[in-house]
């Protein structure tokens, strides 16, 4: 199946059900299936119209949007070729890639496009650009509105070549935690099979889902994206990625199925602690004795009370429509999903890369385990290579999902598959009796100490992380001067915000602050084992580079902590 018979077969299916929603100051502006069949089909017209062969790659620059999702099913429909860039990228950035994909053509929200028309010797490929906006005011010279390109696709017939499954649909460029993007050559059947494995591993009916975060990453233009069009589901386009505005648009589509990044779910965590900490008193009594009652059920064996105890709690906060929160793009510290589930709301941690599509596994609803990535998706196989005596070793999988290759790079094609099609993920980890995957660390991150013990970053970055003055923080090992091993570091960012509460009208001097933080590393370390305690920590007080899926770019950090 490719991604064009997707739509096909939806348009078919579910003709009247609302499709993409984009939530607008006038009111809602809304899409049935039919409709996006029919501006799918006029768009790629227009693109053909315009000199767009099979293969052809078209570049996808803007934030999450009824025009950006047409324009990706508009691109495969006419048989070219996606490549969904990062709105955070630099100018720099940016043309490389376009350059580095050979890009014919871009689909360029408004606010990028000067940044698109300013330097086009940069990258001599691109020869037109469509403007993502509703309106032909004001445009650049050359530049087509999207309007314009539906008129042009409406004057001539739909006549379009043939795709068929294997063919390439998309380039995703990851998203460099460890120094230069490659691009990830993604099939019809790639994506399309990993939204039949998904479908299959979850009770899908007809789901509202929020999409929150940016398209042109793959988790969500695979799972938030193509998965609800497979299912008929309706998206609705978050307005922000604040907390504040995330729940007003859950409210407002009654929302039953949303995406995150596990900072996302950290920061509605701390953000409902607040309101709770801020309630009058007699609010604030009943709440935690309503948490009391929920904790005592968990020792009695009860883990659901938080369903009917906190639904009154869960309707005046917007969120008594959700079914899943879904946790993916990076580890999700158990403690999370763990204060959800007594408020009666499910965060479910799933676990994949790029080159698989992305999703791998996912933590069936019925039975998660809060420290597991979850159980693999109907189709895919798991080994663990060259296991350790604890079990551990690199995670490798295999199923219809794994990538066709890096772009123009046969030698890191071949170092991440292997021959008999393994895609082999740089991630340590191991497979439990009962089928489920666990993740203990990137590969290239492992600390080994003097002793020959393997320490994982990112289990103590879980613990520090729960501390309400850490913001957030990165373990690194550092080569020691008296042994040949490596000792554990830490870089932390205080959370000057939570500080500025705490001692409301005072100014924190950098000694006591420093004395604060050591405290906390000494709490951290008391509930570690002694090989896994951090040795010297440094403070810093801007956040962590990030990716746009907010993981951490490691190699950008080499500090002598003291």
């Amino acid at each position: 199946m490719t991604i064009p018979e997707v739509i096909e077969r939806s348009a078919s299916l579910f003709s009247e059900r609302p499709a993409l929603t984009a939530r607008e100051k006038t009111g809602d502006r809304v899409l049935d299936y039919e409709g996006l069949k029919r501006a799918v089909d006029r768009l790629a017209s227009g693109l053909a119209g315009m000199g767009i062969k099979k293969g052809d790659r078209i570049a996808l620059l803007g934030p999450n949007s009824p025009e950006w999702a047409k324009a990706y099913l508009a691109t495969l429909r006419c048989g070219a070729v996606n490549v969904p860039l990062d709105s955070l990228l630099s100018k720099n950035e940016l043309s490389q890639l376009l350059a580095k994909a050979k890009v014919k053509m871009a689909f360029v929200a408004p606010r990028f496009l000067d940044l698109i028309m300013d330097s086009p010797e940069s990258y001599p490929e691109l020869k037109k650009v469509v403007c993502l906006c509703l309106d032909d005011d004001n445009l650049p010279k050359g530049v087509l509105s999207f309007q314009g390109l539906l008129r042009a696709g409406s004057d001539r017939p739909a006549d379009f070549p043939r795709v068929v499954p294997h063919d390439l649909a998309s380039i995703i460029f990851t998203s460099g935690t460890t120094g230069t993007p490659k691009g990830v050559m993604l099939t019809h059947w790639n994506i399309v099979s990993d939204c039949i494995g998904c479908w299959l591993a979850f009770d899908i009916g007809r789901e509202r889902f929020l999409s929150v975060l940016p398209m042109h990453h793959t988790f969500e233009c695979t799972a938030g994206f193509m998965l609800p069009l497979f299912s008929g589901c309706s998206i609705t386009f978050a307005r922000s990625l604040k907390s504040k505005s995330i729940i007003e648009d859950l409210k407002a589509c009654r929302g039953t199925v949303m995406l995150g990044v596990p900072l996302l779910y950290q920061k509605m965590m701390e953000g409902i602690m607040r309101a709770v900490d801020r309630a009058p008193a007699p609010r604030k009594l009943v709440f935690k004795g309503l948490w009391n009652m929920v904790l005592a059920g968990e020792k009695l064996g009860s883990s659901h009370l938080g369903k009917s105890l906190f639904k009154g709690f869960r309707k005046k906060a917007g969120l008594d429509t959700i079914r899943y929160f879904v946790a993916g793009g990076a580890p999700l510290p158990p403690y999370i999903p763990k204060f959800f589930r007594r408020l009666g709301l499910d965060v479910l941690q799933g676990y994949g890369l790029t080159e698989a599509s992305p999703v791998l596994t996912i933590n069936p609803p019925e039975a998660p385990k809060d420290e597991s990535a979850g159980k693999p998706l109907p189709g895919v196989e798991v080994k663990v290579v060259e296991p350790d005596r604890d079990g551990i070793g690199e995670l490798a999988f295999r199923g219809p999902m794994i990538m066709k290759g890096y772009l123009e790079n046969p030698e890191a094609t071949k170092e991440a598959i292997d021959r008999e099609g393994w895609l082999l993920t740089g991630d340590l980890g191991f497979v439990d009796e009962q089928g489920y995957v666990f993740v203990c660390g990137r590969g290239k991150n492992l600390i080994v100490t003097a002793a020959g013990k393997n320490v994982y970053p990112e289990e103590i970055e879980n613990e520090l992380n729960r501390s309400s003055l850490i913001l957030e923080s990165m373990v690194y090992g550092r080569v020691s001067d008296s042994a040949k091993g490596e000792e554990v570091c830490a870089v932390i960012v205080p959370d000057h915000e939570f500080l500025a509460a705490r001692f409301p009208g005072k100014q924190i001097e950098d000694k006591r602050l420093l004395d604060l933080i050591a405290m906390e590393v000494k709490k951290t370390n008391q509930s570690l084992a002694s090989y896994k305690r951090i040795k010297s920590f440094e403070i810093i007080n801007e956040e962590l580079p990030k990716t746009s899926t907010k993981k951490i770019k490691r190699h950008l950090f080499k500090f002598s902590a003291r």
